[in-house]
């Protein structure tokens, strides 16, 4: 037993760890926090640049004042989301991205409304997009824009969608002869041609398939063109 004794390894305890090690952790803590602080409330890494893309009837400072954007925001409190929020508020804007660029720079990415018909309302010339979201009042029709016929004009409006829909499934040639759409109902669609010509066109029942026939049977003279049947279309 006391040989036992005598062979068994003596155990050393671990030298003590350097000071500084414990204050190592809570040092990279402070000074990621102070870090955090600075990045997220200075100006030092604040926006710099705003850059507008995609703009042509918004100039790029109506959409920098209308995103609120500030000179100087500190970068990481710049949300692209609430960004987008207010830009959709434009009635011009259908749509809007933001982008930081690092360090300094936020991108603005606009896809305005574009005008596809004009409706005459009691209080001036509305102006229409593809959806029938009115976007804007002006004093003079636009130029090479239909006007729509119909007893009202409204996004969420049957005959309006019907009409634009129409007149979004015609060729561009056709379509830029155009002058007006007439609409009384969804199921009762007329185009006003260019030289005096009508086209009957009814629902949106086959739209493909009127749009496809109705070039070359404007080749045909005539005034009045039915494809409210389009297997059956008439010239009269």
């Amino acid at each position: 037993m006391a040989e036992r004794a005598r062979r068994r390894p003596v155990r050393r305890s671990a030298p003590p760890a350097p000071a500084w090690r414990r204050f190592l952790l809570p040092g990279v803590l402070a000074v990621a926090t102070i870090g955090f602080l600075v990045v997220y409330f200075s100006p030092l890494l604040g926006v710099r640049t705003v850059r507008v893309e995609g703009n042509d009837g918004l100039s790029s400072d109506a959409v920098v004042q209308a995103a609120e954007v500030a000179e100087g925001t500190p970068m990481l409190r710049v949300d692209p989301e609430r960004i987008r929020e207010h830009l959709r508020g434009v009635p011009k804007v259908a749509d809007a991205t933001a982008v930081l660029d690092w360090p300094s720079t936020v991108i603005i990415q606009v896809t305005e409304r574009t005008p596809a018909a004009y409706f005459r309302a009691t209080d001036g010339i509305r102006v229409l997009d593809v959806a029938g979201v009115p976007f804007e009042t002006v004093a003079e029709p636009p130029a090479g824009v239909p006007e729509l016929r119909a007893p009202k004009a409204a996004a969420d409006d049957p005959t309006t969608r019907a009409a634009l829909s129409v007149l979004v499934a015609l060729p561009v040639p056709v379509r830029g002869e155009v002058t007006a759409v007439l609409a009384r109902s969804p199921s009762d669609v007329r185009l006003e041609l260019t030289g005096g010509r009508t086209v009957d066109w009814g629902s949106l029942k086959d739209t493909q398939r009127k749009a496809l026939i109705l070039p070359p049977l404007l080749t045909r003279p005539g005034t009045v063109y039915d494809v409210t049947t389009p297997a059956l279309p008439t010239v009269a």
